[in-house]
């Protein structure tokens, strides 16, 4: 049967398996993203590398703990895309806006400390770059961890309703193939 088939109702859920294994890859690839970033800060840029706390953390340090907690960043925010799905109309739509704010006050807790100015820019920006990669990355995942369910109307004796256009016995829904 067609999606357009007015006999069917649609139903949708949220596939938590492919969920959180996109979660999962997701974070390997914030990881990932978070120790480029400090290897451009350190190594090209030889850039102090701010905590959102304002603290400047040595770069042996700042290996180790910010792909740990981007990986775990990723992990919280998968169980809140889960939670939003399973509860919220339009889930994808309000993750990006609540996980872009939570990028949003991160970025602005590094411009409340005092340090030089460029090395607040620089934090910003791997910030901002590890938000993007995040937020963009679960929400193709969300996208693709959407099962479709139709169920179809039957009257009382078990047949589906032929008025509906729901059954290829119906004229109307002939009249509708586009391949005949």
């Amino acid at each position: 049967m067609r999606s357009t088939d007015l006999s069917w109702r649609e139903q949708t859920h949220a596939d938590a398996g492919r969920l959180w294994a996109g979660g999962a890859a997701t974070a390997l690839v914030a990881a990932g993203v978070a120790v480029m970033g400090v290897m451009v800060l350190d190594k090209l840029l030889h850039a102090p590398i701010l905590s959102p706390g304002g603290l400047q953390q040595a770069a042996d340090y700042a290996m180790i703990a910010f792909p740990v907690a981007a990986a775990v960043a990723t992990l919280l925010a998968t169980g809140l895309l889960h939670l939003l799905m399973q509860t919220t109309p339009q889930a994808s739509r309000f993750f990006g806006w609540i996980a872009s704010l939570v990028v949003a006050l991160v970025i602005l807790q590094v411009f409340l400390h005092e340090t030089e100015m460029i090395t607040k820019l620089e934090t910003a920006a791997f910030y901002l770059l590890m938000g993007v990669a995040i937020i963009s990355s679960l929400l193709g995942v969300s996208r693709s961890a959407v099962s479709y369910h139709r169920r179809q109307s039957y009257d009382d004796d078990g047949r589906p309703y032929a008025d509906r256009h729901g059954y290829p016995g119906d004229p109307a829904y002939r009249r509708n193939e586009p391949w005949r």
